[in-house]
């Protein structure tokens, strides 16, 4: 079956100013002895998809920075939307957009702004992930043993296993108080919800018509009309055939001061965080 990867770069990194701006967000930041987490991602997922079916969700700000960044990529591949409006319209219209070029393929959605230590076990794990989604009707995510009680991450409860190292999730839970995220961690069935997601094309439409119909019908011409909102509120928590597998491959959203350095980024001297 065809795979294709999505990779969503549209976001502001605002958590990272003044190192990140509106003008060069995190994705962007040549920080890893000249390399950038958009660059670094896209290398790595060319190791379990076709470089000419890796797409980029950004908006149109960012596209000559992606062009830039991505000399691999097919210009041609990079899908602009005209206005911010979270990860489900973009997903759901860049879904839509591959379908449309590809037919039915297996597609995976990730961030631009992720780092990752173990490549090799990541592609280890997207290839499971997409082997799943390739053969099952399922909503398939990545899930982060957590290492900590961490609240600023959600949560995805585990249940049955479906078949060896793909678990049924039973629900997703969003960045809980300190003493449920100790329960998490005790209990030993939670991961942490890294964003990571892959699924058919179809089983993807017809999950969305479901949950979120008014995003099941997004286009460019009424993209600005839709919702504000996440994949994981329109989609993810409501649908009832999501499944997940586990991975450990060092994962960061990089998200803070602290992950930023402990990513062994290079941190210029001059830059002091904001707040």
């Amino acid at each position: 079956m065809t795979r294709a990867a999505l990779i969503l770069a549209g976001g502001a990194g605002t958590r990272l100013r003044p190192l990140s701006s509106d003008d060069c967000p995190k994705q962007f930041l040549r920080l890893w002895h000249g390399r950038s987490l958009i660059g670094m991602t896209f290398d790595r997922l060319a190791r379990v998809v076709p470089p000419e079916q890796i797409f980029i969700s950004t908006n149109e700000r960012y596209r000559d920075l992606v062009i830039e960044h991505l000399p691999r990529l097919d210009a041609a591949n990079v899908i602009a939307e005209p206005a911010r409006r979270n990860t489900a319209p973009a997903i759901a219209l860049c879904t839509f957009a591959i379908a449309d070029r590809l037919g039915d393929p297996a597609i995976g959605c990730f961030a631009s702004d992720h780092f990752i230590a173990d490549e090799a076990e990541f592609g280890r794990i997207a290839d499971r992930g997409y082997r799943f989604a390739e053969t099952h009707d399922e909503l398939v995510a990545i899930g982060i043993s957590p290492t900590e009680p961490n609240t600023g991450f959600g949560y995805l409860e585990l249940g049955e296993e479906l078949e060896p190292g793909v678990i049924r999730n039973v629900r997703f839970t969003e960045k809980p108080s300190p003493v449920k995220a100790e329960e998490f961690l005790r209990a030993g069935n939670y991961v942490w919800n890294a964003g990571m997601f892959l699924w058919r094309s179809s089983v993807f439409r017809a999950a969305l018509r479901a949950a979120a119909p008014e995003i099941a019908s997004v286009t460019l011409a009424n993209y600005e009309s839709m919702p504000n909102i996440s994949i994981d509120y329109a989609l993810m928590e409501k649908a009832p055939n999501v499944a997940t597998i586990r991975g450990d491959f060092g994962w960061s959203d990089v998200g803070s001061w602290d992950a930023l350095r402990a990513s062994g980024a290079e941190i210029p001297e001059h830059i002091v965080p904001e707040g």
